[in-house]
């Protein structure tokens, strides 16, 4: 772990450089203005269908038509904030892997591994697919343990385990594929290990904190970043800087 914490650390410290400051809120604002121009545009159609679905639920008598009516109308709104908080998330995630990661690997690599050679094993088109798959197979997952995150404890584990997975399927291929030969990326990918699941699992937890979670992007970024290119110089037998 003491691996884990000297990664979260090299990173804290790279958020307070200028050219991170200026960029560091700039993936969540971006999510919020794009799902919120969507709701401008489709949330009565979005409201209306979660009230039809909600309407299915039996409602006791005594609240009366006014009272079920009004309740009726919030549970459909607090059911679509669920569904849009996780989708700002994701959209922030991976605006952050295509647009912002070059910008975050370039300062990480100039401060640290100035000398570490750029081999190029992979590209911004191997970048899209690779977001693309892991939000699709993440969707897919979080849909299908839906119902256990009522659970209490065991939902809350099942979601840190989800975030962990994404994490660093999203962002270990960007951290590598300037600097990493395919097969460096490839290797260095399948032997991240406990270590790259306890980074990931942890950079997580940020979402679920208020105001952190509008940095933990850019954060996060940063963090694999020093993961992957710490991992990268070591294989190549070199130090860092």
């Amino acid at each position: 772990m003491a691996f884990v914490f000297e990664i979260l650390r090299r990173a804290a410290a790279d958020l307070l450089l200028p050219r991170v400051l200026s960029v560091m809120f700039l993936p969540m604002l971006a999510a919020l203005v794009v799902w919120g121009g969507l709701a401008w545009w489709f949330g009565a159609g979005w409201l209306a269908g979660l009230e039809g679905f909600v309407a299915g639920a039996p409602m006791p008598e005594w609240l009366g038509v006014s009272l079920s009516g009004w309740l009726l109308g919030f549970a459909s709104f607090m059911l679509l904030a669920v569904l849009l908080l996780p989708a700002i998330y994701l959209t922030a995630l991976l605006i952050t892997s295509l647009v912002f990661m070059p910008l975050l690997v370039g300062i990480v690599a100039q401060r640290h591994y100035p000398s570490l050679a750029r081999l190029e094993g992979g590209g911004f088109t191997g970048s899209l697919g690779n977001g693309l798959y892991a939000m699709v197979v993440y969707l897919a997952l979080w849909l299908i343990t839906l119902p256990f995150w009522l659970l209490g404890p065991f939902g809350a584990a099942i979601s840190v385990l989800l975030n962990a997975w994404l994490n660093q399927r999203l962002f270990v291929y960007d951290a590598l594929s300037e600097h990493a030969s395919a097969e460096e990326l490839q290797q260095l990918r399948r032997q991240g290990g406990w270590p790259l699941y306890a980074l990931a699992a942890l950079l997580g937890l940020l979402y679920y904190i208020p105001l952190l979670n509008f940095f933990a992007p850019v954060y996060m970024g940063l963090a694999f970043t020093h993961y992957g290119l710490d991992k990268l110089a070591q294989s190549r037998g070199e130090k860092l800087k």
